[in-house]
């Protein structure tokens, strides 16, 4: 098997858990409005009064992922002297599948926030962003044969 091969084999899986990554995002939100609904009104499972206290550990621990995400990604797609294109391959296979799994943290707080709190707002903000950065780091196949052809 050629490299053009390997790259479109290797890319339709990394698309593949991306797509499967968004189609948990539409789960959370059916989740989320199914519980709204049927336990109308839902102030959440926990009975804590500071709602607000949560809210910025949730956001806060959104926007920390966001950042760690950049940062991982430049760490992981370093190249080293010596790397061949296979190696390149997997790298950027690995860092595309971390990108877009930790793409659906904040919608994760966000149903937190919305289970314990009530909160389905912010559930709807924190997805929005999941949403956004799924679409940045989603694995585009012209993308990553760019990055190989410039890292070869």
């Amino acid at each position: 098997m050629n490299l053009e091969e390997v790259i479109k084999k290797t890319h339709r899986l990394a698309a593949a858990i991306g797509y499967s990554v968004f189609g948990a995002l539409i789960l959370y939100f059916v989740l989320e409005e199914l519980i709204r609904h049927k336990l109308a009104p839902f102030y959440g499972f926990s009975h804590l009064s500071n709602h607000q206290t949560l809210r910025y550990i949730f956001y806060g621990l959104a926007a920390v992922s966001i950042i760690l995400a950049r940062l991982l990604q430049s760490l992981l797609l370093r190249k080293k002297p010596g790397d061949r294109p296979e190696t390149l391959l997997n790298k950027l296979h690995r860092t595309s599948i971390i990108m877009v799994i930790m793409s659906e943290l904040p919608a994760l707080f966000g149903l937190f926030l919305f289970l314990l709190a009530g909160l389905n707002r912010d559930f709807y903000v924190l997805l929005i962003i999941s949403v956004a950065l799924l679409f940045i780091f989603f694995p585009r196949r012209r993308a990553w044969e760019e990055w190989l052809a410039s890292h070869i």
